[in-house]
This record gives structure tokens, C-alpha cells and sequence, in this order.
């Protein structure tokens, strides 16, 4: 059988004087009226309803467009149902925690005794987060320069959005729908709204967009372009792949039943620097290597190792550059279309942009972009997306401030 709620009754006591807030005038405190407000308070044990009086003062000034205001009462706000370490609470819970709003509403009623719907805690959500303003929050979170930009599918979008972050500290900063009608004119807006909110960066990251480029250039004439290390490998490694899969699918027969389950099992590990083969790795792809000397495996093989060798151990852009252009001569991997494209990839003007990182040590060679995306997926699939963009932007704020800048949040 459940408790009756116990109440407690809180009469603040009356000051000498006061300040409209309003007019802003001080003067001697004169009551106009009072009445009792219910609310809803955390207690470990049972039920707890406080009975709040809340006085009306009346405003001395003839000027001032209000004839009374009410008295403030510590963690009660106007029109509050429950009380602000409540809110705070339970607000943190669904940010910090990732968890839904149904789990937070469970966590109150069975951690504190009390209740709170699940529109309830929504509201509470979007009124603490309008209390935010990215401006304020992205001058707090102190920008290292470094930005990266890249466009994900939400999951219940039905639209790309643009999503900028912190390539160094590896921070979520904005996130910006994309219109239905897309043209270069949007990543611009965009950036221009980062620019107007004081994101000044010396070097900006991106995929392999072309128009990505021009774009950065006319907003921020004098800043460092990199294309990002991952999505660079990532088309490289997806040629490579492919070439093992054709490979591996001339082999038809039953003879060749084993190698071909033998290629499949080891594809992504034959694609891996050797210096991060796990044990079983380096006892079976030297057999392998010895086994397919001569076919595609090999030359997928050498030609990782030559990719390797100018992203990773070149120590400047111009030994970068005399490697590849020394891989170009080469003839051992012209007669495969896969490697063909790659090095198609490797010789065309994206090339000197791929290796800025090269050139100035404080520049990142990856974004980080895709780290960021599947964090936001993370937030996004616990809730199973949200519903408006502004919602979105919402969690954001109180994601940021929480996760980023370590503060409590606040519903004064």
C-alpha cells in the first residue's frame, strides 16, 4: 500500500526591502498579495510535497510597467512543478547518462519517491537548454584551430546534416540541417555561422568532397587545408579489398575450396601494417605470402606497404613525394585495374592536400570527424533519433556543457 505524500510547509521570510526586477528600483518592501504553490521534492524514504508561499510585492515606482512582482524563493522558479535540484537531476540523467526519458522517469520514482512524466522531463530539457546559447558555449569550450567538418545521415532526418568539431580535442561544436534544394551556397552558410561566432581555425579537415576547398577559401582566405588521413586510406584500403576479392573469386572449383575460405577469413589482416598482425597472423600470412607469390595477393600486399611508407615514415611532403613518384615508375601493378585506380588516386591534385600535415607539425592529419558522427549516433539511437532539429540542437547544449565544459546544470 502506497504512502500518502508527507507535506512540508516553507514560508520564506519577508525582506526590508526589495528589487523590482523589472524597473530594477530598490525600495521598501510593500506586500500586495500571496498565494501557495505544490510541489515536487526528492526524499529517499516517502512521498515529499512541499507547500510553498509565494508573496507578491507591489512595485513603488509609477513608471515601471509592472504594479507588483513576485518575491524570489531559493531552487523555485514561476510556473515550477518541482524543485530545480529535481530538474537538474533528472535532466543530467538523460545527457550525461544517454539514457531515455521512460528510464529517468523509473530512476525518480524509484530513487527519490517522486514522479515525473515523460513530457515533463522533456520540458524540463528544452528549458534548461534555452537558457544556452552556442555563441557563449563554443567561447567557453576554447577552439585549438583545428576544424573539421563532414555530413552525416541522422537517423530520423531523412536528410544530411553538416557537423563541425574540434579535430585536436575532439569536440562536437555544431550541427546544421542540410535544405532539401542543396547547393554550394549551404557548407558556406555554414561556415560563415562558425565564422561569426568567433571559430577563427588555422587549419580546416574534410573528406574528399571537391568542393569543400573553395569553399573554406572564400570564408577563411589564409587557413591550412587537409584532407582527412581517414577517409584517404579508406578509399585507398577499399581498391586494395577489392582486388583481393576478385582474386579470390576467379578461384572457382572444389580444389580451391580452402583457399578461398583461407582469403576470406584473412582479408582485413592482410590489408594491416605488419606491426599490427596479432600472433596468429604473423604465423600464417608469411605462408600465405609464399603460397600466392606471383597473384594479386602479393601485389596487394607491397603495394600496402608503399602506401605505408609515404603516409606514415615520410618526415617531410617532398620525401613523400620522390615515393610516390617513384611508385608511378614501377610496372609490377599496372596490370591490375584495382591498383591502377590507386594509383590514379595517389597522382591526382588532391595529393599535395593530403600531406599539409607534412609541412607544419601542429596540424592534424585526421579530423577525427567519424569518431564524432558515431558519438552523436550513439545519443541518437538510444532515443531512436529526435524528432525536430531544434530538439537536436538542444541536447547538443546541454551535451556540451556537461560532457565538454564539467558544469552542473541550472534551472535558475
Amino acid at each position: 500500500m502506497l504512502k500518502p505524500p508527507s507535506v512540508q510547509i516553507i514560508q520564506p521570510r519577508l525582506p526590508h526591502d526589495v528589487i523590482c526586477p523589472f524597473c530594477g528600483l530598490k525600495q521598501p518592501f510593500i506586500k500586495e498579495t500571496q498565494y501557495w504553490r505544490t510541489l515536487k521534492a526528492p526524499h529517499l524514504k516517502h512521498p515529499l510535497t512541499l507547500k510553498v508561499r509565494m508573496v507578491c510585492a507591489k512595485c513603488q515606482n509609477p513608471n515601471c510597467s509592472h504594479k507588483s512582482f513576485t518575491l524570489p524563493v531559493p531552487e523555485i522558479k514561476r510556473y515550477q512543478r518541482a524543485t530545480s535540484p529535481l530538474i537538474s537531476e533528472a535532466v543530467a540523467g538523460v545527457v550525461q547518462d544517454n539514457s531515455t526519458l521512460n528510464r529517468i522517469a523509473q530512476r525518480l520514482s524509484r530513487s527519490f519517491n517522486t514522479t515525473g512524466s515523460k513530457s515533463t522531463l522533456d520540458r524540463w530539457k528544452h528549458r534548461l537548454a534555452s537558457q544556452y546559447d552556442f555563441p557563449e558555449i563554443l567561447n567557453q569550450l576554447e577552439f585549438s584551430g583545428a576544424l573539421s567538418i563532414d555530413e552525416y545521415m541522422p537517423r530520423r532526418g531523412g536528410r544530411y546534416e553538416q557537423i563541425a568539431g574540434d579535430a585536436i580535442r575532439i569536440r562536437i561544436l555544431y550541427i546544421e540541417p542540410v535544405p532539401w534544394l542543396y547547393g554550394r551556397g549551404v557548407t558556406e552558410k555554414f561556415l560563415r555561422k562558425l565564422d561569426s561566432w568567433r571559430i577563427h581555425p588555422s587549419c580546416v579537415i574534410f573528406d574528399l568532397w571537391t568542393t569543400f576547398p573553395k569553399v573554406v577559401r572564400k570564408v577563411w582566405p589564409e587557413v591550412a587545408l587537409q584532407y582527412d588521413h581517414f577517409h584517404v586510406i579508406q578509399r585507398l584500403w577499399q581498391y586494395l579489398k577489392n582486388a583481393l576479392i576478385q582474386f579470390r573469386q576467379s578461384l572457382k572449383g572444389d580444389r580451391w575450396i580452402l583457399h578461398r575460405e583461407e582469403l576470406w577469413e584473412m582479408k582485413w589482416g592482410l590489408l594491416k601494417h605488419m606491426d599490427r598482425w596479432t600472433d596468429k597472423e604473423h604465423l600464417l600470412i608469411p605462408e600465405m605470402i609464399h603460397i600466392y607469390r606471383g597473384t594479386p595477393v602479393e601485389k596487394v600486399l607491397l603495394f600496402k606497404e608503399e602506401i605505408w611508407s609515404i603516409f606514415d615514415l615520410s618526415k617531410t611532403k617532398t620525401e613523400a613525394l620522390a615515393k610516390r613518384n617513384a611508385l608511378a615508375k614501377e610496372h609490377w601493378w599496372r596490370n591490375s585495374w584495382h591498383l591502377q585506380k590507386c594509383m590514379d588516386f595517389l597522382m591526382s591534385p588532391k595529393f599535395d592536400t593530403m600531406l599539409t600535415y607534412l609541412e607544419d607539425s601542429k596540424i592534424p592529419r585526421s579530423g577525427h570527424s567519424e569518431t564524432l558522427i558515431n558519438v552523436w549516433r550513439q545519443i541518437e539511437t538510444v532515443r531512436r533519433g529526435f524528432k525536430t532539429h531544434q530538439g537536436r540542437l538542444n541536447h547538443l547544449k546541454l551535451f556540451q556543457v556537461t560532457r565538454y565544459l564539467h558544469l552542473p546544470l541550472s534551472s535558475e
